[in-house]
């Protein structure tokens, strides 16, 4: 198989090489503006110029980069985003094997088949293949090729953070521009967790009752180890090598180094029709690996010592959406999440002292409301929400097409441990964290220039914040290509 996909490869290179002369190129460019405005917070406002080059498909293969150049002004601040750069290819009516096979090579956005666990770009390849039965992804990349800091308002590439070495190195960053122009921050981290991410995806669509069945492996491995491993054998008396990270047995707490965090998720969803305008989506993913945890220890010194720790967690969602198109072309939908934590963690990013590593870990940060982002972790949520273009019956296209989505979510700890966002009171024994609601309206004025603007508030329960003062924010981003 892996013969057989690597001289498939080659034949694609090949063609890509010798077909780009026939090749018709197309550019442009575009320009957007982002403000984010909390009265609780600070204003921050960033401007980006995106640069695009495609091709058109020749063989089959076409060709696709985007650089954004943005800039902060209420930083200040400069950053260079390679967004992406990426060859595709869709190839149908072959003779034998798969009927469509479509392929990405290059930088380009990957994630899992929920969205949950990864939903991220990153540098690597992807295989699909269609056959009359069922359907077959193949997805691998690396992430750490990624700068740290681009931006916080347009930029389109999350930090990947998984261990406390990754949250050392994240608070520790520093952008292209400064690393190149200021001395001072060429000992600072440049680029995000070296870490390698597969993606396995098998799909039988429709299979019962217009039913879909996926079924999927995610992985990622963090390539700290073998960094260390390089390091030490270059080593020598005269310039030792440092270890990133802790050793198995050491006894000294450590509150910025940690170990290697490897994970593996198994996942299985269902989705299709109800009835007659309603869809459910239904997911469960188990999640297993290692990490490192600080537990007692009869053999160390202190009493304690590091050691891995079998990662055992869980991760389910389902959702319900049900399309009115006779009503404003409204959808309303309920969506549920449910990630395990860990309740004698000390601290969220390998925090276990007993037992097993029970808190979810997913590979992309980041999940919740617009204001409150809990993460999927140690979390339960209820996402109730409401699309619609309520002045669709207005002659005027600019604003018959504006579409409004608006979102209630109350959100919930499940243990009493550790969570992704920080301010939560040390005595808090509780499960209920507070409730967000959310505007989004989007509108496109002309078919190159879009306005989205939302606006959110968040109400924390008083018994499990540091500050429980309610949180209204609100962001805007125009966007206009050329």
């Amino acid at each position: 198989m892996m013969r057989k996909l690597k001289t498939i490869s080659l034949s694609l290179l090949l063609t890509f090489l010798l077909s780009a002369s026939i090749w018709a190129f197309d550019f442009g460019g575009s320009v957007s503006a982002a403000a984010d405005y909390s009265p609780a917070g600070t204003f921050v406002n960033e401007e980006a110029l995106g640069l695009w080059m495609a091709t058109g498909k020749a063989g089959g293969l076409s060709f696709e980069t985007k650089l954004d150049l943005i800039a902060s002004p209420t930083g200040p601040a400069f950053y260079i985003n390679p967004d992406y750069l990426k060859l595709d290819g869709l190839f149908t009516g072959l003779e034998s094997g798969p009927s469509v096979m479509g392929m990405t090579i290059g930088r380009f956005s990957a994630s899992d088949f929920s969205a949950r666990i990864l939903n991220q770009k990153i540098d690597g390849f992807s295989f699909s293949f269609s056959y009359p039965a069922f359907e077959l992804s193949v997805t691998a990349g690396y992430t750490g090729f990624f700068f740290n800091e681009t931006g916080s308002l347009l930029t389109s590439s999350p930090s990947t953070i998984m261990s406390k070495t990754d949250l050392s190195d994240r608070g520790n960053s520093t952008d292209l521009f400064g690393y190149l122009t200021n001395p001072a921050e060429k000992s600072k981290v440049l680029f995000q967790s070296p870490r390698m991410v597969e993606v396995v995806t098998f799909s039988l669509p429709q299979l019962l009752f217009k039913q879909s069945l996926t079924l999927s492996l995610v992985a990622q491995e963090d390539m700290r180890p073998l960094f260390d491993l390089w390091g030490t054998y270059g080593s020598t008396d005269a310039a030792p090598y440092t270890p990133v990270l802790l050793k198995e047995g050491e006894g000294t707490f450590d509150p910025q180094k940690g170990g290697a965090v490897d994970t593996q998720y198994l996942g299985l969803g269902i989705s299709g029709p109800s009835i007659d305008s309603l869809y459910h989506n239904v997911f469960y993913y188990f999640g297993t690996g290692r990490a490192m945890s600080y537990k007692t220890s009869t053999s160390s010194s202190t009493g304690k010592a590091y050691s891995y720790d079998m990662i055992i967690s869980h991760l389910a969602g389902v959702s319900l959406d049900y399309y009115m198109e006779w009503l404003f072309n409204s959808r309303v939908g309920l969506t549920v999440l449910f990630a395990t934590g860990d309740s004698d963690a000390s601290s969220y990013y390998e925090g276990n002292t007993a037992g097993s590593y029970d808190q979810f870990l997913p590979i992309t940060n980041g999940g919740g409301g617009i204001i409150f982002s809990p993460g999927v972790s140690n979390i339960l949520s209820a996402n109730i929400n409401l699309s619609a273009k309520p002045l669709e019956w207005l002659p005027i296209p600019l604003l018959a097409d504006t579409q409004f989505v608006l979102n209630a979510i109350p959100f919930f700890r499940v243990v009493n441990g550790p969570l992704y966002v920080s301010g939560i009171k040390q005595d808090f024994t509780g499960n209920y964290l507070g409730s967000e609601i959310d505007l989004t309206v989007n509108m496109r004025l002309f078919s190159d220039l879009g306005i989205i603007t939302q606006l959110g508030y968040f109400v924390p329960n008083a018994e499990a914040f540091t500050k429980a003062d309610p949180v209204f924010m609100a962001k805007i981003n125009v966007s206009l290509s050329f």
